[in-house]
């Protein structure tokens, strides 16, 4: 039976909604997303109080959200507070209002709890064993020290974007006093955190600071994708950025492609946090996670739920089955291509001249090579290559995301219309086409291979020679059909080679 689980992050700043499916093969899917910003934490330093104005606009938000989770048949609400609820002394009575009035029941959590869910949404998501994440939000920026993707020290700093903000008043144009006010703040308060010394770790930035980074990086780059989650950006930009904004005024900044209008006024609090990260673990890469606190609520509970651990071993594996368990339900011929493109490539990665490093390209290719069927037969390797473009998959660089659409999309043949896709082209260089045709080459003899979806090639076995290329099926079947298949790609086969390709059988 499908389950619908809605997860409410209420922040400082601002409120996520997202509404999953999970479906009763065990995929799941984002199927509905809305964020505003809510200003929750706003003038709450002055007395530890919230304020009647800031409460009002939650409430009618949280409202709006409880609608939508009505409208959505959703199964289950799971909502927490982070860093403005905590310090308010009126948090607790605020939540107890905002349960009467819209059945949201927000759960308060400390600042270690926020940290441990924002590092299992990036973890979980994201190819990187060693780190340091910072979630930086309106009150509270918490810090995490990842070392064989394991959360080795955790902390939680009671500032972020929007106190800061407010005590130093940076709402508008920041002269060089306020700034070096600011900076020296924010070092003394790393300064007593020794573990962050000199570690030079990449960062991971998690929170609408990092993801403003990472989208104004974006457009003053001209990037050609819409993708933010796995966004990496230098030092040396990074700091370009800072320097351009401190010079800008609050109206300057709301025209700042990248960043939105109702974070102008306290991106400079958010970025001077960063930058002082930054030279204080002496980093040299920002990578931006898009996932945080919310994917971390929804990966424990769907975890909990099979009994798994909440560390996810292989993030890439993962959501590659759940891709493929979501669009197809003929999951034993994608398994089974994938096994013999697998043999193929163990046996002729050296002819082709393949490093073993881009293995993981060849595999999401031809486990998820048939998925556009979903979308319509015909034509469907190209609709494959869309999806797969496109796809939440976790563990892959942007670049190596569009080499892998590529390779399912020429699963059949190579087609030179996929080099006339603008963003293709400003992603892949010459090597990257060449790579990409070769690992085709191998999905495209493997899909042959079970043309019937039968599985009746059981192994595969090679033999090279100097003008030949021999492949040995071993089968308890006749394979007609699986032979026309491969015997199509003979003249691929020579022109990447430059062997005649040669393809026997041999019964059981």
């Amino acid at each position: 039976m499908n389950q619908r689980i809605a997860i409410i992050d209420l922040g400082s700043n601002s409120a996520r909604l997202i509404i999953v499916e999970i479906y009763s093969n065990g995929s799941y899917n984002l199927i509905y997303h809305q964020k505003d910003a809510v200003r929750l934490g706003q003038e709450a330093d002055k007395d530890r109080q919230l304020q009647p104005e800031a409460m009002a606009r939650t409430m009618s938000l949280l409202k709006s959200f409880a609608h939508m989770c009505q409208i959505h048949r959703t199964d289950k609400i799971v909502g927490v507070g982070t860093a403005a609820l905590r310090n308010a002394l009126n948090g607790s009575e605020f939540v107890k209002k905002i349960q009467k009035e819209t059945g949201i029941f927000i759960k308060i959590i400390s600042g270690e709890t926020e940290a441990k869910l924002g590092y299992l949404g990036a973890i979980n998501t994201l190819d990187v064993a060693d780190a340091v994440l910072f979630d930086l939000g309106g009150g509270s920026t918490e810090l995490t020290l990842i070392k064989n993707r394991k959360a080795e020290k955790v902390i939680s700093l009671p500032f972020g974007a929007v106190t800061l903000t407010e005590r130093f008043k940076l709402e508008n144009k920041a002269s060089e006093a306020q700034l070096t006010t600011l900076d020296e703040f924010i070092s003394q308060e790393l300064a007593k955190v020794p573990w962050l010394k000199n570690l030079k770790l990449p960062l991971i930035g998690i929170g609408g600071t990092a993801r403003s980074i990472g989208k104004m990086e974006q457009k003053r780059n001209h990037y050609p994708l819409l993708k933010l989650h796995n966004y990496r950006t230098s030092s040396l930009s990074f700091h370009s950025l800072w320097e351009d904004v401190i010079k800008m005024t609050c109206a300057q900044r709301r025209k700042i492609a990248g960043l939105s209008s109702e974070r102008a006024d306290i991106i400079i609090s958010g970025l001077a946090i960063v930058k002082n990260l930054f030279e204080k673990i002496e980093s040299t890469q920002l990578i931006i996670s898009s996932c945080g606190v919310r994917e971390g609520l929804f990966i424990q509970h769907y975890l909990s739920k099979t009994g798994q651990p909440e560390l996810i071993s292989d993030p890439l594996a993962h959501s590659t089955e759940n891709m493929l368990l979501f669009y197809s339900e003929n999951t034993t011929h994608a398994y089974h291509v994938t096994k013999l493109a697998n043999d193929l490539f163990d046996d002729w990665h050296e002819i082709l001249d393949l490093h073993p490093n881009n293995r993981k390209l060849l595999k999401v290719a031809a486990i998820l090579h048939d998925i556009g069927i979903k979308v319509n037969y015909y034509d469907h390797a190209r609709h494959s290559a869309y999806l797969i473009e496109n796809a939440r998959l976790f563990g892959l660089s942007h670049r190596e995301q569009i080499m892998a659409a590529v390779i399912a999309g020429w699963h059949h043949s190579p087609s030179v219309k996929y080099s006339y896709n603008r963003i293709y082209n400003e992603f892949l260089d010459a090597d990257n086409w060449r790579i990409a045709r070769k690992f085709a080459l191998l999905l495209a003899l493997a899909e042959g291979l079970d043309t019937t979806q039968m599985s009746r090639v059981e192994k595969v076995t090679t033999l090279i020679s100097k003008k030949q290329g021999q492949l040995i099926l071993t089968t308890r079947h006749e394979l007609l059909l699986e032979l026309q298949a491969v015997k199509k790609h003979s003249k691929w086969f020579k022109r990447e080679t430059g062997r005649e390709l040669i393809v026997l059988t041999a019964p059981i």
